[in-house]
Parts: C-alpha cells; sequence; structure tokens
C-alpha cells in the first residue's frame, strides 16, 4: 500500500528537476529552452561519418573521409559540437551530470530509429580505468546503457581501453590517430564474438580516431559490421 501511496504521489506531484546549463526547472536535467539552442545536423550528411556537408559539395562522402578509408560502416551523430552543444557535453562529462545521459542517449535514439539499421549488440567505448576512477564513471557507458534499454539490445561491454591518453582534443588530426593506436584490445572475457552488427556508442565525433580505432579492434575479432552514434561531431573540413 505504501508503494502505491508513494506512486500516486509521484503521479500528482512530479518531482522537478533543475536544468544543468540554465538552473530552469522542468521534467529533464536539461531543459526544451537549452535543447532548441543546439544546432542539430540536417540536411546532406557525409554516407560515411556523418558530418553536415555543404549543398554545393559534389560527392556524398567528405573530404576526411575520401582521404582515408575508416573500419567502421557508418556514423551517425546529433548536432554540432559547438555553443550549446559542448556546454552540455562539458556539464555531462566535467561536472558531473551524470542524468544528462538520458537525454543525449534519447535524442540518439531518435536519430537512428529511421535509418533502418540492423543491430545485434550495443558497444560503449571505454575510457582507461584510472580516467574513469577520477571522473567517476564512463559518460559513453551511461549513454549505451540507455540506448540498449530503449532498443531492447544487449549491452556488450567487451572493449578495454589498455593505455592513458591524452585528452583528443588538445591534439592535432596526425597525433589523435596516434594517440589511440593500440589503446584498445578485447576483454578476454567476450573473446567469443556472438554479435555480428554492433552499434559503437560515444559523446563526441571529431576526427574518428577513437571510434575508428574501436572499429579495426572489433572487426579483428570477427565482427562484420560496425555502425557508430555519438551525440555532438565536429564541423567539416
Amino acid at each position: 500500500m505504501d508503494k502505491i501511496k508513494k506512486r500516486l504521489f509521484e503521479l500528482l506531484y512530479p518531482k522537478r528537476i533543475k536544468c544543468c546549463v540554465c538552473g530552469r526547472e522542468g521534467k529533464e536535467s536539461v531543459c526544451s529552452t537549452c535543447l532548441s539552442q543546439l544546432e542539430f545536423i540536417e540536411g546532406r550528411v557525409c554516407l560515411k561519418c556523418g558530418k553536415g556537408i555543404d549543398d554545393d559539395y559534389d560527392d556524398n562522402v567528405c573530404p576526411d573521409c575520401r582521404k582515408e578509408d575508416k573500419h567502421f560502416d557508418m556514423a551517425f551523430s546529433c548536432f554540432q559540437y559547438k555553443d550549446m552543444g559542448k556546454i552540455i557535453i562539458h556539464k555531462f562529462k566535467y561536472e558531473n551530470c551524470k542524468e544528462v545521459a538520458c537525454v543525449l542517449a534519447r535524442l540518439m535514439h531518435q536519430r537512428l530509429a529511421d535509418e533502418g539499421i540492423e543491430l545485434d549488440a550495443v558497444v560503449p567505448v571505454p575510457i582507461h580505468k584510472s580516467k574513469e576512477e577520477a571522473r567517476g564513471f564512463n559518460q559513453a557507458q551511461l549513454i549505451a546503457d540507455e540506448i540498449a534499454a530503449a532498443m531492447d539490445m544487449p549491452l556488450w561491454n567487451c572493449i578495454t581501453r589498455t593505455k592513458v591518453t591524452t585528452d583528443q582534443f588538445k591534439l592535432d588530426k596526425i597525433h589523435r590517430n596516434l594517440n589511440v593506436r593500440n589503446a584498445f584490445c578485447i576483454n578476454m572475457l567476450y573473446n567469443d564474438v556472438k554479435y555480428k552488427n554492433v552499434l559503437l556508442v560515444d559523446d563526441v565525433y571529431t576526427t574518428g580516431s577513437t571510434v575508428d580505432e574501436c572499429s579495426r579492434i572489433l572487426k579483428q575479432q570477427g565482427v562484420q559490421r560496425v555502425f557508430v552514434i555519438t551525440a555532438a561531431t565536429g564541423s567539416n573540413t
């Protein structure tokens, strides 16, 4: 009876949550006003990395993806990693606003809804154990948990980060590739690959070095197709 009363009370008087950006009270950790300020990716996108491309560009693959072959099959993102997008990601990762994972996962799930991709499992991009202990969580793991639940799909936490790397945003493109090279391996508990098509989840796609290296490791272990979803992405060159 007490549980029923508690549930009725929650329905009648729903908990008000403060927006982590502006402080307004609402139903989610990022309010609709702040979300409306995101620069969502619309129109033409690169068929490989998912970054926006100009209407006058005469190819469906962006210059970056034409220059180098990526190990993942296709990537998707929701909004540009700039202005409000940067603020929300920073609040999430560096100011302990873990509830933002639910908001980002909802946007990412919506982004994937119309793609018709066949998937077997959801895989989070790992961070090194020392960084996870310092931060208190792995942001990609929190998002992946929510997406897996929304898609009614198993979470396959099969990748381990084996070395501490410099934050990618501090490096140029060449050094980003070198920074994550051989930084991951498959957890020995998951050596027997049973999933062929997986969704790799991270918070931000910039040059794609991190998700590309994770995709390389996954395909070495027998995964056939790797699709990438991130909340935010950088601009195209």
